[in-house]
């Protein structure tokens, strides 16, 4: 598969654990959900994993993979400045 075809899998991926953010799924449970081959998963996997929005789980002999939240802040920092300056 060539890199201008990875962008809709990727974003199907994403999508994929978005919506299921408890999922821990193997590659060929991925292959059965997304309908898509092994060997177009793996690079858009391992990209996902790279960026840091799938977490890697298992071994290398049966890799799992699940949604990796992010990060967010609920609290804004702010410097407080005496008034008038």
């Amino acid at each position: 598969m060539v890199k201008d075809n990875l962008l809709p899998l990727r974003a199907e991926c994403t999508m994929l654990f978005q919506s299921n953010p408890y999922m821990v799924e193997s590659i060929d449970g991925l292959e059965l959900r997304l309908g898509r081959e092994k060997e177009n998963l793996v690079p858009v996997l391992e990209l996902l994993v790279k960026q840091g929005i799938l977490q890697l789980l298992g071994d290398e002999s049966i890799p799992l993979y699940r949604y990796k939240e992010p990060f967010i802040i609920t609290e804004l920092e702010s410097k407080s400045t005496p008034e008038g300056t």
